[in-house]
């Protein structure tokens, strides 16, 4: 009887993807999180700014593909409503380095062309170290970036994260903090639900380092698809006797 409780919990670990489903970024720094070759997260962000005269929403679905080899990429297309409506693409890929079981170094990029507007699109190239300590389930990141708007990246920057685990796939509070006060300069607090396995909703309150912006908020919705993309066909060399 034992073997076979033992065997179905095994069973249910494997069939319900709680360890596949990560979380790519804190809360606006990119985390070390990556998803396996041929998954998919479909997410969907709004920030918004209810009060004073800077109001705004931006509503930003965006798909995120495992690549293998610890890479993955994102596609996102952010709508910003507010004198004017803009919209902007966000293209991002990483690559994640396993260094130990609780270190990890990441290195990533970011390009925004912009679709309603005739200019150059910002940019950011970033790399930050990660360690995970398992006793207190905390994550510290800590990394730098050169960044350009509507450049090639030329302004540098650190960005800083701590996500803290509260109940295990469940409930996390994260923190982080880029520099600069360019639009991507901000501190982001805000908490990490997750109502069912394949399910995370992130709530965060957004604060700007440069002066002239205001608090903002931001909701998302991550959904975990699965794998969705079959494995690549590795052609092995056919070796008739020929080769010495």
């Amino acid at each position: 009887m034992y073997r076979f409780y033992r065997a179905l919990i095994l069973t249910v670990l494997v069939i319900i993807p709680q360890t596949t489903f990560a979380q790519q970024t804190i809360i606006n720094v990119p985390s070390s999180d990556v998803l396996p070759y041929g998954e998919v997260i479909l997410k969907q962000s709004n920030k918004f700014r209810p009060f004073g005269d800077g109001k705004y929403v931006s509503l930003t679905p965006q798909l995120i593909v495992g690549t293998g080899k610890g890479t993955e990429i994102s596609v996102e297309a952010g709508t910003s409503i507010e004198d004017t409506t803009s919209v902007k693409m966000n293209i991002t890929a990483k690559k994640v380095f396993k260094i130990k079981k609780s270190a990890r170094f990441t290195v990533g990029g970011v390009i925004n062309p912009s679709l309603t507007e005739g200019q150059k699109p910002d940019s950011m190239i970033y790399a930050h170290g990660s360690y995970l300590c398992k006793k207190t389930k905390t994550t510290i990141t800590a990394g730098g970036f050169v960044g350009g708007k509507q450049e090639m990246p030329s302004l540098t920057g650190v960005m800083l994260g701590i996500d803290q685990t509260i109940i295990p796939n469940k409930l996390r509070i994260a923190v982080d903090w880029m520099s600069r006060d360019e639009s991507w300069g901000a501190l982001g607090a805000g908490l990490k639900i997750r109502p069912e396995p394949t399910t995370s909703i992130t709530t965060a309150v957004i604060i700007p380092n440069a002066d002239e912006n205001r608090l903002a908020f931001s909701v998302s919705i991550s959904k975990y698809v699965g794998k969705v993309l079959p494995e690549p066909i590795r052609k092995e060399k056919e070796n008739n006797g020929d080769n010495l």
